[in-house]
Order: structure tokens, then C-alpha cells, then sequence
């Protein structure tokens, strides 16, 4: 028995040399495993051929060998004119047959004979392909002549031989170039459409059916037909939806006509409801308009809503006969309210301007109230409130400039219904309308300059309002009738050749002051231009230039020191 020391030395022996035995016998598996696969590998499960075979020719293969190059050589011969005759075919499957025996052979079928059979097989394959091709395209011609002409059982025959060539082709060894997996996707198609053809035509005659039910007007004919078509497309695109004849937008036409043929009686009431509504407001009875449109709005409103696909559905046409149901419920308002706009006006006219003040608040609310409540009529008119709301703002002012105004108007030499301004625009009446005052040359009785002609254009609008009467710019007409060929003291670049004041200078026999002179005046023109004229030249001209009567074109944006304006205002017959 070994002593505690022993043991102890043995154990430390162990340790120190456990690694090193452990990669030792490693080492030896490994070894024997590589020796273990090298002699026992997929070479050593063959049985060895016998070297007395090996060594001795086989006449018969031999002869085969030599066999298929004479099949081969006989074959290219058949076919240098491109063209694929039954014995080429022959030939290149008999040598085909005899390659694929060498390559079977335990002596002759190396990797080489292999190759030969491969490239024999594919070349027999894309010539059976490339003949195949002609035969392909004129069965699928044959089958749809067959089904332009309803033989529908000689197209099946015909499509069914295509694809069963197409198959071949496809799986077969020929060339990629050679195969045509859409076209067999096609053909299929095809034979499946021949399913669905009579119910495709069942389909088209009842659409014929019921579009010459529309035109004929035999309205309960025409709803029969769009039905039966539309239940038989809607079984083709749940049965074959794959086909040509699947059309699911067609299927939404048809709807949309059933829907139009349901809704046609609805239409046709709304029609004459909206047709008698026109005739009552015509007449003058709002009220029975008022409710005739209400109707045809109702019928329009359940057209949209319950028959959605129908082509009556029209949101505008909703538009149109809400606009006519609140014009002719607001009749009343636009009626007094027109009432009361021309009494403030002649009010103004006439300078009644206590009964024009009463009446404003009262035409202020029926446009308030006209605006609310009936937004889409045709009587709400934007510049009637703004004209309104303006003179509601210049109650306290109005007198003022009346008075001002007045006082410097003159009637125009040979006519009655005509004012013209006696001098150049004052700005203190100018920035009273306007309430902004861009003269360069300040002062309160000096003439308002730098305006472009659409500043002056809405001067006229706003003075008008307070007048009561039209005001606009005058002609070249009016200005030389009040110029008279005695233009009066002008004011020119002589001396300081500055601008003098609109009381200033002496006026012409006619009362006119600065027709020449002082400032150039713009002259009325047609909106559509972007240019006007300015007439009686300005204190920047020289006597000599303004001895003779001057205009200038301008365009109507320009705005200079040197260029003002005077004003006409139109008088009524009643006034």
C-alpha cells in the first residue's frame, strides 16, 4: 500500500502532466479518423471494373460511338437549310438513344460522354421546340377564330394542343430563349374564358337589350336589362376573375345606370318642381317659389342620398336650388332694403339729412340680417353693405362735405344734369372721404396730389355715396367745354412755379380756376385699359407749353407731386 507521501507524488505527477496526454490522444483520434475516410470513401463503394475489361475494346460500343458521330454528321446535313424535316427529328433521337447507352456504359460513360448526351438532349429538345413554335401560334389562332365564330368546342380542342406543346416546350431541356411560361399562362387563360363565354355574351345582349330600351323609353325594359347584366358580370368577377371578360368597373356603369333608372322618376319631378318655381318668381309670388324650390331641393337631396351611383347626383345642382329657395325667401328683405337704399340716397341727393339718418340704421340691419340668414341668396350685395356700413361711419361728417362740395360745384356750359368741381380736389375734403391724405404738397385748402388714377377712381365712389349721386372724373370733352379757351390765372413753372392753393388765382369767365396750370388732372377712362390721360398740364410746364390745351397719357398707377383731379357729379332726372 502505497504511503500518504506516494500518493502525494503521484498526484502532482498527474496534474502537471494531464494536459499533455489529453492533446496526445487528440492527436491520435484525429489521425485515425483521416485514415478511417481516406480508405473508405464514395471511390471504394464501386466496385472495381476488372483490368482485363479495361484493358480489352468493346466492338459494340466502339461501333456506337462511331455510330452517333455518323447520326450527328447525317443530321447537321438535313438541317443546313434551317429547315426541321421528320427525318432530321429521327435521326437526332437515334443518336440521342445510342449516346445515352455509352454514357450508361461502366467502361465508356465518363464525364466527356455525359457531356454529349446533355448537349445531344438539349439540341433534340430546342429542335422539337422550335418546330413546336409554328404549330403553338397557329393553334392559338385557330382557337380564337373558333371562338369569334361560337364553335367553342373546336377553340377548346385547339387551345388545349397549344398548351400541352407549351408545357412540353417549357419543361423540356431547350434553350431558355425557346420557352414562353407568359404564353402558357395565356392559354390557360384561354381555356378558362371558354367557361365563362357564354355568360359573357349573355351579359352583352342584355346590355344591348337595355340600351335600346333607354332610348325607346321603355323604362321598365331598361332597368330588366341592366339587372340581368349586372348579375351576370357580377358572377363572372366572383368566378373567373382571372379572365379577360372580369370588369369590375363595368360592373360599377351598370350599377350606376340601375341607380340612374330608379332615381329617373325622382328627376323628373324635380324637374318640373324647379321649372314651376322659376315661373312663380318670375311672376312675383316668392312665396309659392319659395316652396316649389324647397321640394325640388328635398327631391334632389334624397336622389343623393339613396341612389349614391346615379348620375342625377349633383352637388351643384343642391348649390343652385338652395341659392334660388333663400333668393326668393329673401325677396321680402332685398325689397325693403332696395326701398330704403334709394330713399337715403335721394335724401342725401336733396340734403334731407335728418330722414336719410333714420333710415340708415334701419337699411344696416336688414343687411346684417340679409347676410345671415340667407348667405346664398342673390340679393346679398357686398358693396351695397360696404356703401351702408361707409355711411353709417360718415353720419357726423356728411353735412360737412356736403357743404363744401356744393359750394365749389359748377354747372358744366350747355348742359343741365352735370356739376363739375370750380377748382382742383381741396385735401381737406379729400382725407374727410378718404381718411389718409398722400399729398406731397400739404395744406388744407391745397389741392390733394400724388394720387394714381384708381385713388382718384375711388374717391369718386366714396363722395358719391355721401352725395347720393354718381360722381366720377370728367371727360376731355367736359374739360374743355369749362376751359372755354379762357383758361383764367395760369399757374406755371414762371416765378417759383410752385402749387397754389385751390382758392387761389384768378378763374376763368366760367368760374373754373387751374383747368390749366397747377396741377395735371386725371380725366375718366375705360377700366379694362391700364392707361388714362392727363389733361391742363401742371406748374411744372412752361407758359409757352401751357399755352395750348395739354394731355398726356399716363399709366394709372403713376402718382407724382404735379398730378391731381377734379370731379363731375351726375344729376338725376327726379332731382
Amino acid at each position: 500500500m502505497l504511503s500518504y507521501r506516494q500518493r502525494e507524488k503521484l498526484s502532482d505527477l498527474w496534474t502537471a502532466s494531464r494536459s499533455a496526454i489529453f492533446i496526445g490522444l487528440g492527436v491520435i483520434l484525429l489521425v485515425g479518423l483521416w485514415y478511417v475516410l481516406a480508405t473508405s470513401g464514395p471511390g471504394r463503394a464501386v466496385k472495381e471494373v476488372p483490368k482485363e475489361i479495361i484493358s480489352a475494346a468493346d466492338p459494340v460500343l466502339l461501333k456506337k460511338i462511331a455510330d452517333v458521330a455518323d447520326l450527328e454528321t447525317r443530321y447537321k446535313g438535313l438541317t443546313a437549310a434551317d429547315i426541321i424535316s421528320d427525318e432530321a427529328l429521327l435521326v437526332l433521337a437515334e443518336a440521342v438513344a445510342k449516346q445515352r447507352e455509352i454514357a450508361r456504359s461502366p467502361v465508356h460513360g465518363d464525364y466527356a460522354q455525359q457531356q454529349n448526351l446533355e448537349r445531344l438532349e438539349s439540341e433534340y429538345d430546342a429542335l422539337r421546340a422550335k418546330r413546336a413554335l409554328g404549330t403553338i401560334e397557329q393553334r392559338i389562332k385557330d382557337g380564337d377564330d373558333d371562338v369569334k365564330a361560337l364553335r367553342l368546342t373546336e377553340a377548346e380542342a385547339a387551345y388545349a394542343e397549344a398548351l400541352q406543346l407549351q408545357r412540353a416546350v417549357n419543361t423540356g431541356a431547350a434553350p431558355s430563349r425557346f420557352k414562353n411560361y407568359v404564353r402558357e399562362a395565356e392559354i390557360e387563360k384561354s381555356l378558362t374564358a371558354l367557361q365563362v363565354y357564354p355568360l359573357n355574351q349573355e351579359k352583352e345582349r342584355a346590355l344591348e337589350k337595355a340600351r335600346e330600351a333607354v332610348k325607346e323609353q321603355r323604362w321598365a325594359d331598361a332597368l330588366a336589362g341592366y339587372t340581368s347584366a349586372r348579375d351576370a358580370l357580377d358572377r363572372i368577377n366572383r368566378e373567373f376573375g382571372a379572365t379577360r371578360f372580369a370588369d369590375l368597373a363595368g360592373f360599377d356603369r351598370i350599377e350606376a345606370e340601375i341607380a340612374t333608372l330608379n332615381a329617373a322618376s325622382i328627376v323628373k319631378e324635380l324637374d318640373a318642381k324647379e321649372a314651376e318655381g322659376d315661373l312663380a318668381d318670375r311672376s312675383g309670388d316668392n312665396k309659392a317659389a319659395a316652396a316649389l324650390y324647397l321640394e325640388a331641393l328635398t327631391r334632389q337631396q334624397q336622389v343623393n342620398l339613396l341612389f349614391a351611383r346615379s348620375r342625377f347626383v349633383s352637388s351643384k345642382r343642391i348649390e343652385v336650388l338652395e341659392t334660388k329657395l333663400q333668393t326668393a325667401r329673401s325677396q321680402p328683405i332685398a325689397v325693403e332694403l332696395t326701398r330704403l337704399e334709394r330713399s337715403i340716397s335721394a335724401d342725401l341727393r336733396r340734403r334731407r339729412l335728418v330722414s336719410a339718418d333714420q333710415a340708415l340704421p334701419r337699411a344696416l340691419e336688414l343687411t346684417e340680417r340679409l347676410e345671415k340668414d340667407f348667405p346664398r341668396s342673390n340679393y346679398v350685395d357686398g358693396a351695397l353693405r360696404i356703401k351702408l356700413s361707409y355711411l353709417g361711419l360718415k353720419r357726423a361728417e356728411i353735412k360737412g362735405v356736403q357743404d363744401k362740395v356744393f359750394d365749389r360745384l359748377l354747372p358744366l356750359i350747355g348742359v343741365d344734369d352735370r356739376l363739375m368741381l370750380a377748382s382742383e380736389m381741396p385735401q381737406d375734403i379729400y382725407e374727410t372721404v378718404m381718411n389718409t391724405n398722400p399729398s406731397r404738397n400739404p395744406g388744407r385748402s391745397m389741392p390733394v396730389d400724388s394720387v394714381n388714377w384708381a385713388d382718384a377712381q375711388e374717391f369718386c365712389t366714396r363722395l358719391g355715396w355721401i352725395m347720393g349721386a354718381k360722381v366720377r372724373l370728367p371727360t376731355e370733352s367736359e374739360h374743355r367745354g369749362a376751359l372755354a379757351d379762357n383758361p383764367g390765372e395760369v399757374r406755371s413753372s414762371a416765378g417759383e412755379g410752385k402749387v397754389g392753393t385751390t382758392d387761389g388765382g384768378r378763374a376763368n369767365p366760367n368760374g373754373y380756376r387751374d383747368l390749366v396750370g397747377n396741377l395735371a388732372e386725371w380725366l375718366d377712362a375705360d377700366p379694362v385699359f391700364d392707361r388714362a390721360m392727363l389733361a391742363g398740364g401742371s406748374n411744372l410746364d412752361s407758359p409757352e407749353a401751357l399755352a395750348k390745351f395739354v394731355l398726356e397719357s399716363r399709366a394709372k398707377v403713376d402718382r407724382a407731386r404735379h398730378i391731381g383731379f377734379r370731379v363731375v357729379m351726375e344729376l338725376p332726372a327726379d332731382r
